[in-house]
């Protein structure tokens, strides 16, 4: 039951953010009651934190294997990185949502950036990679492309999550990591 609570949990904060995180709707969701839900979770904060840091952990694991998959292939990593933008659960929207939240508690901001910085450490460690293999041009600045790589990933989510048509979303931002990526070669 618990993990059935954290996935409907996520299902809100991915709809709403933290604000409309409700125990009430959940256990009417779930056909439960809230003390159902209370028995596992002290309150709001405690059950945001727990859904926070298992999508956290969640997406870092799933970026990190992505990198793997693609063995040095630099144009290939960010081909398949901006392939992963158009799908229902992408590798960071909740968090990006969550992260603009003014009234988020301060230890899900925490594991936000905490997810934020794992993702960035992994495109520093693909541009390094792409120098290394003389993939893309030795005079790039490493941590500035990767810092420059990641807020057009974070753009590209907001504008994406901020759009009244996807299918026209997709058409105008497809495409800009793989751009980006072609740019240091």
């Amino acid at each position: 039951m618990k993990q059935t609570i954290l996935n409907k949990a996520e299902q809100q904060l991915m709809l709403g953010g933290y604000d409309k995180l409700n125990f009430a709707t959940i256990a009417n969701d779930l056909n439960t009651t809230r003390a159902n839900i209370h028995y596992h979770f002290k309150n709001k904060e405690s059950l945001a934190v727990e859904v926070t840091r298992q999508y956290a952990e969640r997406h870092s694991e799933e970026f990190k294997a992505l990198c793997l998959s693609f063995n040095g292939d630099f144009i290939g990593l960010f081909t398949a990185i901006d392939d992963a933008f158009w799908f229902d659960d992408n590798l960071s929207v909740m968090c990006n949502i969550l992260a603009a939240d003014p009234e988020i508690p301060k230890m899900i901001l925490t594991l936000t950036q905490k997810l934020y910085q794992d993702i960035e450490c992994l495109i520093i460690d693909a541009i390094q990679h792409g120098v290394d293999s003389k993939q893309i041009r030795d005079d790039v600045d490493v941590v500035r492309e990767a810092a420059r790589v990641h807020v057009l990933m974070m753009g590209i989510i907001s504008a994406a999550q901020h759009s009244p048509d996807l299918g026209q979303a997709k058409q105008q931002l497809s495409g800009l990591l793989v751009d980006w990526a072609n740019s240091l070669s």
